[in-house]
């Protein structure tokens, strides 16, 4: 079948038709992130369940927006928050944060490459397993955590789905500045994209210290866009020396032998 690894080691993993596809994926080999992804060179897949986003932009709760000195930096004030299910996982993961990776120009600040295309920035949606009691516990397993990744293309129209955060962005140049936002402010991810878009699923690290190999990513292959002035916000972000964050983003690192990357093309659920 087409939708199966094709360079599973068979001494780790035996066929077995009870295996879930989301299984198969949990048994894959781990590396280190970020990666550059050939995606000709990736098994396909269409079997897996879409993706399922529940409370994010829709969410009565509000959040918070921080720099922190390294990034700008969301979460919701509640202990009631998103869940993600669906696509290469096994259970519900728990919306923990979101963050943003950038550079100095258009083609840099994006952490993952997809056939060697580079964009302007990364934005990381980072999910706990709900079945470890927190987000530091959780990085302690294999299967701890889920992060989606969305590539940001910058173009010359400012995009209106981002105004609300970028409102945000203005008010935390300083590091350690906050300022409380409503769950609105990640509406530019509500899409159609988020359950018919295609994306790639592996194994891997986190890209901050300590680099945990306890991730499953999922980074969504079309990119969003995002205004050019829009994303000059971003950069305006100082570190605790008072100077902008000029760059935040690890160098992709290699694959190891055996490693697999799948990627996923959604079909739409017929309810």
């Amino acid at each position: 079948m087409e939708n199966r690894i094709v360079n599973f080691n068979p001494m780790r993993v035996k066929p077995n038709k009870t295996v879930t596809d989301a299984e198969q994926i949990s048994r894959l080999r781990p590396s280190q992130s970020p990666l550059a992804i050939s995606l000709s060179r990736c098994p396909q897949w269409s079997s897996l369940d879409t993706l399922q986003f529940k409370g994010y932009w829709d969410n009565e709760v509000n959040g918070i927006l921080l720099n922190n000195g390294s990034t700008a930096y969301f979460t919701f004030e509640s202990e009631v928050r998103p869940i993600l299910r669906g696509g290469p996982l096994i259970g519900e993961y728990v919306f923990e944060q979101m963050h943003f990776h950038w550079s100095v120009d258009d083609f840099s600040g994006c952490e993952h490459l997809l056939d060697g295309q580079g964009y302007a920035a990364e934005c990381h949606f980072v999910h706990y397993n709900s079945k470890y009691e927190s987000m530091e516990a959780a990085v302690g397993h294999p299967d701890g955590l889920a992060v989606v990744g969305f590539l940001l293309e910058a173009v010359d129209v400012p995009n209106p789905r981002f105004d609300r955060l970028v409102e945000g962005f203005e008010r935390i140049k300083k590091s350690e500045h906050s300022v409380r936002v409503t769950s609105e402010s990640l509406s530019w991810m509500d899409s159609d994209d988020l359950q018919e878009g295609n994306y790639v699923t592996y194994k891997g690290s986190l890209t901050t210290p300590p680099y945990t190999e306890c991730v499953t990513w999922i980074i969504y292959e079309k990119p969003v866009h995002i205004g050019t002035e829009q994303l000059g916000l971003l950069r305006q972000l100082e570190g605790p020396d008072s100077i902008p964050i000029e760059r935040n983003v690890r160098p992709t690192q290699r694959h190891p032998p055996g490693h697999s990357v799948i990627y996923v093309k959604q079909v739409k659920s017929k309810l």
